[in-house]
């Protein structure tokens, strides 16, 4: 090699080098949508908020399946882990909402999560709270029909295996929100989510999400073809800056977190940008057409698909 090709040579080495770990791992074959830089089959991903929340019981196959009837993209949904270490689908650290953990176990007050076994929590009732509490109104709406109240008494609470498996046989995607668990390391908690989506054969149709964005560096450093999800309240001082840092490949803000500048600065830069949480059919257009925003997250999937296929055709993907 002659002395011009040799500097050339240690140039491209020098510049390779600088390059940041998500550019080169979404060069990586992959089908995953939610990867830095990956393209969108039509412009904006319909994300079911713990499922169809508003027409099944939240972080249950019920809500999942619901969703999935009703064309949304994907479900995002959080996890947990139980006492002997299992994931869980569960929004609250605690149980009493969601559950009839009160009757069944009266003695275990508070009744977290994290003091109770799988076996035990499969015991519990988790769906008959919705047709009793009907958090957003859609049964006296009659928008859920008598027959799913009654499938949704004694529904159990799934493991996200379970999860996993009902989301790769129906050839469909899933967001996993990893709860604060500050008891547990987070090498904990990355190692055993990572080896179940590796496990499961999902790493091309999940992105994993958290508040905790060190377990976020965790994932990454596990695996970095699995896409993280940075979700947050606030705006970081330079997102953009804080993101590359990060490696991620997703910006998931509150409301207070989110602007239309922002999303389009994001976009531009190749970052999904999926945002939280809208119900309205106003607020669901207005941000279905706004640049840059490339995910709704809803309670509501069943309201926001028409609009999309109406913008934009229906996802032939």
């Amino acid at each position: 090699m002659n002395r011009k090709w040799r500097i050339a040579f240690v140039a491209l080495i020098a510049l390779v080098a600088t390059l940041p770990s998500w550019n080169l791992a979404a060069a990586v074959e992959s089908d995953n949508i939610f990867l830095h830089g990956a393209k969108l089959s039509r412009p904006v991903l319909n994300i079911a908020h713990a499922g169809a929340s508003s027409l099944a019981p939240q972080n249950t196959l019920a809500a999942g399946r619901k969703a999935l009837q009703v064309g949304a993209d994907l479900w995002e949904i959080d996890v947990r882990l139980t006492k002997d270490g299992i994931f869980i689908l569960m929004h609250d650290k605690g149980l009493k909402r969601t559950t009839n953990v009160e009757e069944v176990f009266p003695e275990r007050s508070p009744w977290l999560v994290k003091d109770f076994t799988l076996a035990e929590l499969k015991e519990l009732d988790a769906g008959s709270w919705f047709v009793q509490t009907d958090p957003f109104r859609q049964i006296k709406e009659g928008n859920v029909s008598v027959e799913d109240q009654q499938s949704y008494v004694d529904e159990k609470i799934p493991t996200l295996r379970e999860a996993l498996q009902f989301t790769w046989e129906n050839d469909w995607r899933m967001g996993i929100e990893v709860k604060s668990m500050d008891y547990l390391p987070k090498e904990e908690i990355a190692g055993k989510l990572v080896s179940l989506i590796k496990k499961t054969k999902m790493e091309n149709r999940v992105v994993v999400s958290s508040f905790g964005h060190d377990l976020l560096r965790e994932v990454r450093r596990l695996d970095p073809n699995i896409p993280i999800a940075a979700l947050v309240i606030f705006a970081p001082w330079n997102p953009a800056r804080y993101l590359e840092d990060l490696e991620a490949d997703v910006y998931a803000p509150s409301p207070v977190g989110f602007t239309a500048s922002l999303a389009i600065k994001l976009g531009g830069l190749g970052y999904g940008v999926c945002i939280w949480t809208y119900n309205g059919a106003r607020q669901l257009r207005r941000f279905a057409v706004m640049e840059g925003v490339s995910g709704i997250v809803t309670d509501f999937p069943q309201r926001l698909e028409p609009i999309l296929d109406e913008l934009f055709g229906p996802d032939e993907d």
